[in-house]
């Protein structure tokens, strides 16, 4: 496995133009190489269900292919294929007579040549960073692949602890480790309180050769000061414009922006949208969307469902928003019951929700 990560990890490093790929770099995941061309898929298995995160690695010319040459694959080993997150490109180069394309959410792009904290849209924004500035919050990084600091990583990892003693769960494919032992070209940003304690750590996942930065592990101080992960995100993508860094994703905010109100709605998406405004088991969509709208964004960026179309819905909704921390038929029980009042008894679940 540490063979074909590795493998992974080069094609990556040369095509990897998706802010998701670099996300995809760990033992846990399985990977699947082109027979002729140079490409990777990465997966994961949730049951038969084969589930891939971005778009496929490999020559925008040799998408196609790849992907043809993946869902055979999947079809001989008896998985059902999910793409998740992918790009509208790459949503459509998939068949649509075994395949379900829907809206999976919006992925928030700051295009760092252009953005600044002006503007009336970031006035909060704005006052949160510079109250932090003058109460002296200082930001740096950290480079364990230069040199490692145990002493420092020790205190990470208490920050880390305590983040999630009052989170309980996480999304546990689209969300990744700090893996300081591998960073694969991470980059690691931290922020001080005057006194020196740590108040908030942050990695970011490269892509597009190193032009743009995905903000994936975001850990903070639970009474740090209101404000502080804004002020760390900010300092940290000041810090890259200044380098010639060209974008800073926030990376994706799931099950945003679906529009039920189209005369085709599927199912599918009547779920997740349900999901997003009115469910929260750990992990909080709603206000994962609302955090990332306080940057405003220069582009929100539309990322696409591809699934099997013989996937029950309750089985897809545990698959996108599968959390570690709960049981699979814990996760599943639950969207079950929330599937059969949203369906089967509409009028019940609309009166639940006044």
């Amino acid at each position: 496995m540490k063979e074909e990560l590795e493998q992974a990890y080069q094609i990556i490093r040369d095509y990897g133009d998706d802010s998701q790929h670099y996300l995809t770099l760990n033992l846990e995941n399985h990977f699947f190489f082109g027979s002729s061309i140079c490409g990777v898929i990465p997966y994961t298995l949730v049951g038969k269900r084969a589930m891939s995160q971005g778009d496929p690695a490999c020559s925008p010319k040799d998408r196609q292919q790849l992907i043809d040459e993946y869902i055979l694959f999947c079809n001989k080993k008896g998985y059902k294929a999910v793409f998740n997150s992918v790009s509208s490109d790459v949503a459509n180069m998939v068949p649509t007579q075994n395949y379900c394309v829907l809206k999976y959410g919006e992925e928030a792009i700051l295009d760092l040549e252009k953005y600044t904290l002006a503007g009336g849209k970031k006035g909060s924004l704005r006052r949160n960073v510079a109250k932090l500035d003058r109460v002296g919050i200082i930001s740096e990084e950290y480079h364990p692949a230069v040199k490692r600091d145990f002493i420092l990583e020790n205190e990470i990892s208490e920050l880390e602890e305590q983040w999630f003693s009052n989170k309980k769960l996480k999304l546990t494919y689209s969300v990744g480790d700090l893996q300081f032992d591998h960073p694969y070209g991470r980059r690691y940003f931290l922020t001080r309180e005057a006194e020196g304690n740590i108040l908030t750590v942050l990695s970011f996942l490269p892509y597009k050769k190193d032009k743009g930065y995905c903000v994936d592990v975001m850990y903070r101080k639970l009474d740090g000061p209101t404000g502080a992960m804004e002020h760390a995100i900010i300092s940290a993508a000041m810090k890259m414009k200044d380098e010639g860094v060209e974008e800073v994703s926030l990376n994706i905010a799931p099950l945003a922006g679906i529009d039920i109100t189209k005369p085709d709605t599927e199912k599918a998406e009547i779920l997740m949208y349900e999901i997003f405004e009115n469910m929260d088991f750990g992990y909080d969509f709603k206000n994962l969307y609302r955090f990332k709208s306080k940057f405003d964004p220069s582009t929100w960026k539309p990322r696409y469902l591809v699934y099997d179309r013989r996937i029950p819905l309750v089985r897809l909704a545990t698959s996108i928003t599968d959390t570690k921390g709960a049981t699979d038929m814990g996760l599943y029980m639950r969207y079950k019951r929330f599937f059969i009042s949203l369906f089967l008894f509409p009028n019940r679940y609309k009166e639940s929700q006044k």
